[in-house]
């Protein structure tokens, strides 16, 4: 498999980006944000459907690159079967009906995609073999970006590329100004700074990303310095000084 570095996905995402914006139904007014449906339907040709994936909702989308059949659930949680077709990205019907799960749906659609984007890339990587006619899933698993260990470099990389995507700097520096954050947030704290909190929330809802998500890809590009979003108190934290003997 391929392994790219964050500047070469960062390169692609670009591409696909610039391409976003010249679809006929936005070319000629403001973007905001990037939709991602409308991303994954007419510029990678994918259909999406909507779906029961797991019983336990630990399975957030599925993709695959050939075709082949998956196991799903009906509402009343009988077992079904779904038919993929290599062009189509299945996510979690629950991420669907619960707009304080509008995040978690924009990514697992982006991360879907972005598989499609690294095989329509990559074909003689990604392509169609006896080994990749298999199902790519995306887990609800906890956050792994704050790990520098990266175990699992197609996950890594489909991450890597739907932040890039979803949140490019133009459109997040575009949302900055329009929230009256500046060029770059200092410290983000719900407690000791809760007006630029408040207003770094609202942003997060607006561009339909997570608060954590949207910290991680500021961070990144250099316009947040430090977030205290797992623990607020820990901005007082004193840590004791070791000393070699």
């Amino acid at each position: 498999m391929k392994r790219l570095s964050r500047n070469d996905i960062e390169t692609i995402s670009e591409k696909f980006v610039k391409a976003y914006f010249e679809l006929p139904e936005i070319k000629k007014s403001q973007v905001y944000r990037i939709e991602p449906e409308l991303m994954l339907e007419k510029v990678l040709g994918l259909t999406i459907e909507y779906m029961h994936l797991s019983y336990d909702g630990s399975i957030l989308g599925m993709t695959s690159f050939g075709e082949l059949g998956v196991q799903v659930f009906e509402n009343n949680d009988d077992e079904a079967f779904f038919f993929l077709d290599g062009k189509t990205v299945l996510v979690e019907s629950d991420l669907n009906y619960d707009n304080n799960l509008k995040g978690r749906k924009n990514f697992t659609l982006m991360h879907e995609g972005s598989h499609q984007i690294f095989k329509m890339l990559f074909p003689n990587d990604y392509g169609i073999t006896e080994k990749s006619a298999e199902v790519h899933y995306y887990k609800a698993t906890a956050d792994t970006e704050k790990s520098r260990i990266i175990t699992d470099w197609e996950e890594w990389q489909a991450n890597t590329l739907a932040a890039a995507i979803l949140l490019p700097r133009c459109l997040i520096e575009k949302g900055m100004f329009l929230f009256g954050l500046g060029d770059k947030i200092e410290c983000l704290n719900k407690i000791y700074y809760p007006a630029v909190y408040e207003r770094y929330a609202a942003l997060s809802d607006f561009l339909g990303c997570s608060k954590k998500a949207l910290a991680i890809r500021m961070k990144q590009l250099g316009l947040l310095h430090k977030d205290y979003l797992d623990n607020p108190f820990d901005y007082l934290a004193v840590y004791p000084e070791v000393y070699k003997i």
